[in-house]
């Protein structure tokens, strides 16, 4: 879910003071457009942006190696956040309509080091840029886009410390997830995105950390979802995954949690086969037990750490472990905002026989609720 949810979007920015968002950005006196009936997809249109709708994102996550094996995870996530649905000063430069902020993590799982970089901007002075008719998102020197008009994907961040210039290709379709793309989050009245994925894409391109650059090719994994809402009032945070087996299938899941810990009635996920063909997995459907902890040394956040998930539809049995232990990020330009979204391994059975692969797992809410993170 990309850091996908509008809450957490929302909770990052209001800690930008003069921006002065609202707390509740699903509120019945703003004009923006929220996610409740069905949307008519059209391609390439809805790969840009939907500045009707107030919270957007553009999300990778991927495993590559490089041709001695050495593994690296990697995330690349760009956020739209509308501040003002028609800015106040529109013939001027440092006019404010979007906010932007993105974060890119490489996982470099043969040194155990985790890179972090977050970027923010309030889109004034080109600084930031989105296109409504095709994919074309940057922030600063970070980019997503497909360029000419086909399915290839161009992805570019530089820093100081690691940068990555990649080529996704998608092997698959495109899948709306949830109901045609509709993914509720919570039973209130539009707390839900819009929301479809690329689940598997070759990808492949160079990787720098530091001053050692590597040729790496894998897997990656792409999600876009626009929404103008938020969690619901007892849900405190989520636990995402994106599975990638060997055999060509791919497994989202989401757990939405209530301040208790429990998983909330809406969580839900999607089985892609082989083909390429999906089938929702609706509520229920599924289990997601943790198989231990990890204590953050930054938060002091306490993650799950190991996971037990079956899928009994499809008789599946699956362990996810972390590929490495630490990797939190540990954000600071918007204030103190702590996540962890890393690169994970699979182990199992699916169907009576054995499964592997590999994917990413995110976890939010563990560093505090986020709805008290939007009331403060």
């Amino acid at each position: 879910m990309s850091f996908r949810l509008p809450a957490l979007a929302a909770a990052a920015l209001l800690m930008l003071p003069t921006l002065r968002l609202q707390a509740d950005p699903a509120s019945a006196t703003e004009p923006w457009q929220r996610a409740i009936g069905p949307w008519s997809w059209q391609f390439p249109r809805d790969h840009g942006a939907h500045p009707d709708f107030k919270t957007e994102w553009w999300y990778f996550t991927g495993n590559l190696a490089d041709a001695a094996g050495r593994k690296f995870g990697f995330q690349l996530t760009i956020f739209r956040q509308g501040v003002q649905f028609t800015p106040v000063q529109t013939a001027s430069k440092w006019a404010v309509r979007d906010a932007y902020f993105g974060h890119f993590t490489i996982s470099d799982l043969a040194a155990e080091k985790f890179h972090v970089a977050e970027r923010v901007s309030r889109g004034a002075l080109g600084e930031a840029r989105t296109s409504t008719g095709r994919m074309d998102v940057a922030l600063g020197p970070w980019s997503i886009t497909m360029p000419d008009g086909g399915e290839q994907m161009h992805l570019v961040a530089r820093e100081p410390e690691m940068a990555i210039d990649f080529t996704a290709r998608p092997v698959k379709p495109l899948v709306l997830e949830g109901v045609g793309g509709l993914s509720r989050k919570s039973d209130g009245v539009g707390e839900a995105s819009y929301y479809y994925s690329y689940p598997r894409l070759e990808t492949s391109g160079r990787l720098r950390v530091g001053d050692l650059v590597f040729a790496v090719s894998g897997l990656s994994w792409f999600d876009h979802e626009f929404s103008t809402s938020s969690l619901g009032k007892n849900q405190a945070g989520w636990d995402w995954f994106c599975l990638q087996l060997a055999d060509r299938e791919e497994i989202m899941l989401y757990a939405m949690r209530d301040k208790s810990g429990a998983m909330d009635p809406e969580s839900e996920g999607t089985w892609v086969r082989a083909d390429g063909t999906a089938e929702r997995l609706p509520p229920g459907s599924f289990t997601i037990a943790k198989l231990g902890t990890w204590c953050s040394p930054q938060s002091g956040a306490v993650y799950p750490s190991g996971w037990h998930v079956t899928v009994p539809g499809h008789g599946a049995d699956l362990t996810i472990s972390p590929a490495m232990t630490n990797q939190e990020l540990h954000l600071a330009k918007m204030g103190a905002l702590d996540y962890w979204e890393g690169a994970c391994t699979i182990t199992g059975t699916v169907a009576n026989g054995p499964a592997s692969g590999a994917g990413y797992t995110e976890l939010t809410g563990y560093a505090g609720a986020l709805q008290q993170e939007m009331k403060e």
